[in-house]
């Protein structure tokens, strides 16, 4: 009977769901289908390209119209119109792959990452002149609601490459995520700091991307400034540090060089040896410098010790599984204890926010 009672009460979520659909002039939900229609009577051809594929809409009226393919909550997409790209208003806009995106966001199955009648904490933008990469450089803290700061444990969460420090807190909606899940009764509040580490620095009056600068600005200038100013963390037990794609290599190397500064460990589409070291293309400082050499931290015996937990995870789709397969062997030979979980998807948001969703779930308990 509680089954049958569960299954009911998903079905009218769910049928709230495609009703909010219904009322939304840009997605309209029809015969179990799901349509973008675009206001943009002059143009003369219209398409949207997802994935490398272009998908023409049908002009009806003064509106194009296209049936979506696909059903995933989160999808970067492109307008074309008459052949050439643009950013439609008339959807959210979003920064990945190191330039703006329209996103189209459907409803998740659980509704984690919608904006609910729940207490709400607050999202705040910081700046800061960093004597390291001589530069102003921006940060997002989210602070939950209804507790002051002062005592809160403290995630330090790190995006991808191409992205910037408001990723997670827009695409990723990792503060609606963290509202709702405290007001379940999910998760201990704790406080997130969302930093650039697609960090630039000043060589011969060129700005350079040196992302490997971004572990001496976070111990060195971003954690004893904000512990300072918001009095959360304080010690190893309060904090934690996680991030995903190049952000995850970030962790890797910074939880290794400073076991001591972290308790809590998440790789997200992840990985443990650096691979962007020496690519022309994703690290723009020469000479090169770091190398491998901070994975010996692995071998030490006490390593276990450090974290109470050290979670791995990646998508069945994503292009990088092969090299996260092959770290496996480095954690069964190192003898890391870990928590690992493959999700269904690619390297995206798809996967990434419910990675989130259950670290989140793990950590200071």
């Amino acid at each position: 009977m509680e089954n049958k009672m569960e299954n009911k009460m998903e079905e009218i979520s769910s049928q709230r769901k495609l009703e909010a659909l219904e009322e939304n002039g840009t997605l309209i939900r029809k015969d179990g289908k799901t349509f973008l229609q675009l206001d943009c009577e002059n143009a003369k051809e219209l398409s949207m390209k997802w994935g490398e594929k272009l998908y023409p809409f049908t002009k009806t009226g003064k509106k194009w119209i296209l049936e979506l393919p696909f059903s995933t909550p989160v999808n970067y997409v492109q307008i074309c119109v008459d052949g050439q790209e643009v950013l439609s208003p008339e959807l959210p806009i979003a920064h990945g792959y190191g330039r703006p995106y329209n996103y189209i966001e459907l409803p998740d199955e659980d509704g984690l990452f919608e904006l609910r009648d729940v207490p709400h904490g607050t999202l705040t933008r910081e700046f800061y002149k960093s004597k390291i990469s001589d530069n102003w450089e921006k940060l997002i803290v989210y602070l939950p609601p209804c507790v002051p700061s002062a005592g809160l444990p403290v995630l330090y969460l790190q995006h991808g490459f191409g992205e910037s420090e408001i990723s997670w807190s827009t695409t990723g909606k990792v503060n609606l995520l963290m509202d709702n899940l405290i007001a379940a009764g999910k998760i201990k509040p704790f406080a997130i700091v969302m930093g650039n580490g697609m960090v630039k620095q000043r060589i011969d009056g060129e700005l350079k991307l040196n992302r490997a600068l971004y572990g001496q600005m976070l111990v060195e200038e971003i954690l004893p400034m904000l512990e300072k100013k918001y009095q959360f963390g304080g010690s190893k037990e309060k904090r934690g540090m996680a991030g995903l794609s190049m952000g995850s290599v970030q962790t890797t190397r910074i939880i290794c060089e400073h076991p001591e500064l972290f308790s809590e460990v998440g790789i997200f589409s992840g990985f443990l040896r650096d691979r962007i070291v020496g690519d022309e293309e994703h690290d723009g400082i020469v000479p090169k410098s770091g190398g491998q050499s901070y994975l010996k931290a692995m071998d030490d015996a006490s390593f276990n010790t450090y974290f109470h937990t050290f979670f791995r995870c990646i998508g069945d789709e994503d292009w990088f599984l092969p090299r996260f397969l092959e770290e496996d062997e480095i954690i069964q030979t190192k003898g890391v204890r870990e928590t690992r979980k493959i999700y269904h998807g690619g390297h995206d948001w798809n996967v990434w926010r419910p990675c989130f969703a259950d670290f989140a779930q793990m950590i200071f308990r």
